[in-house]
């Protein structure tokens, strides 16, 4: 079995030929704060303004540039009716009752997006623009002939604003709600209301309506099959932003909002959580031995066994490189030390074959809880990050629970940690 180790001082260990080597330098330690990547990661925000369930929060911002767009929609469509109704050929028998629905469609714009701001970003806003939308073209079509109106084809727009903006739900309910439309515009005209005696109908008069509602069932087929590829698309992309794409792990971000909202709920009941900051030893001499692809596999493979090894409430994410975090929900400091040190000696006894060549790896742990270690969220990570960093200075594959250097039993306690033994011994 080849066991991997780091280059010693002088010693090349890349397989790759060339011309060109980059010499050893002996370089000064630096500080924990500029070497470590949580601080990067965390640099100007605490945890804390994380903003949690962020996709609500990117689906809010996009129902209000809907908002903005339907409003502009609404204005195009008031404009359009004082055009074509002021045209010669265009007969409104009653021009008071036009004018009244076009002045209460305005108020209906203004009241709806420039006074009543609130609950800009939810659907039933946008909803009831469409049945705001609806009525008015309805007016308009009945004081512009009805079924003979020039404006009848207005009734589209209702299905194309409810496909592109409100779903597949709701552009079946607006198709249905602009057939309503049409049978009772297509009633009233016909006398089938008001007369007592049979109704007879033209089919001149019938034939272009009847074509248009057709074509409305057409459009709206369409328009919610477009509708329903966007959101598989959305749901891709969401998926795609929260995941690591190499090992199908969450990325840091969506753990980061993962572990908020358990922390706000711990804090609630005064419960206890513990944190894993998880890294691969000595990945870069792989790299350099076997190629980058060998990493790769490296890495994978020991995704794969920390997700076997953790419980189905914990959540495992990578947080770049050869580093993992793990966040263990209700879980004190001796337990999140049994689970790492399963999945520590797991990972060492599970060598990994690469072109006939038996790679092992191991991995550092640091262990930092809640209670215990802090009272903040961002403070545990970074006790944990510590505690990582104090396995790879005592030799490796092994994990750290974190001790404060103040509170440490002996001048020989390692900085910012201590080397775990068995809690039981």
């Amino acid at each position: 079995m080849t066991r991997v180790s780091p280059p010693k001082k002088g010693q090349h260990t890349s397989s790759r030929k060339g011309f060109f080597f980059e010499k050893t330098v002996n370089k000064p330690p630096v500080s924990y704060e500029k070497s470590s990547p949580i601080y990067s990661l965390l640099n100007g925000q605490r945890v804390g303004q994380i903003p949690i369930d962020e996709h609500k929060e990117i689906d809010k911002e996009e129902l209000i540039g809907y908002r903005r767009t339907v409003a502009g929609l609404e204005w195009l469509l008031l404009v359009l009716v004082l055009l074509c109704t002021n045209l010669p050929w265009v007969h409104v028998p009653e021009p008071i009752f036009l004018h009244a629905s076009t002045i209460a469609f305005a108020l209906f714009i203004c009241v709806l997006h420039y006074i009543w701001r609130s609950h800009n970003g939810t659907r039933w806003k946008l909803s009831l623009n469409m049945w705001g939308i609806t009525f008015f073209i309805t007016s308009v079509v009945w004081e512009t002939g009805s079924l003979s109106s020039p404006l009848l084809p207005l009734y589209f727009v209702i299905v194309l604003l409810a496909g592109t903006t409100l779903g597949t739900l709701s552009t079946l309910l607006g198709t249905l709600l602009a057939t309503a439309c049409y049978l009772f515009l297509g009633a009233v005209e016909t006398g089938f209301f008001l007369s007592s005696s049979p109704v007879t109908f033209h089919n001149e008069h019938l034939t272009g309506p009847i074509i248009q509602l057709f074509l409305l069932w057409i459009l709206a087929y369409f328009v919610t099959l477009i509708s329903k590829e966007t959101d598989r698309t959305k749901d891709k992309i969401r998926q795609l932003s929260r995941t690591d794409q190499l090992t199908g792990l969450w990325n840091m971000k969506m753990l980061l909002v993962f572990m908020q909202r358990e922390y706000q709920r711990i804090l609630a009941k005064t419960g206890k959580f513990s944190v894993l900051m998880i890294d691969a030893d000595s990945l870069k001499a792989v790299n350099d031995l076997y190629g980058h692809h060998a990493g790769t596999m490296l890495i994978v493979s020991i995704s794969e066994i920390m997700r076997s090894e953790l419980r189905e409430e914990d959540m495992l994410a990578r947080f770049g490189g050869d580093e993992f975090v793990a966040f263990l929900p209700d879980t004190t400091c001796q337990k999140a030390w049994e689970i790492a040190e399963k999945m520590r000696i797991k990972i060492a006894q599970a060598p990994l074959n690469y072109e006939g060549n038996p790679l092992s790896i191991t991995v550092s742990c640091g262990i930092a809880c809640y209670p215990e270690h802090g009272q903040d969220l961002t403070q545990i990570m970074k006790m944990a990050d510590k505690a990582l960093y104090t396995s790879k200075g005592y030799g490796k594959n092994q994990c750290t629970i974190f001790k404060a250097p103040e509170t440490a039993g002996s001048t020989s306690s390692p900085p910012y940690g201590r080397k775990a033994q068995d809690p039981m011994k």
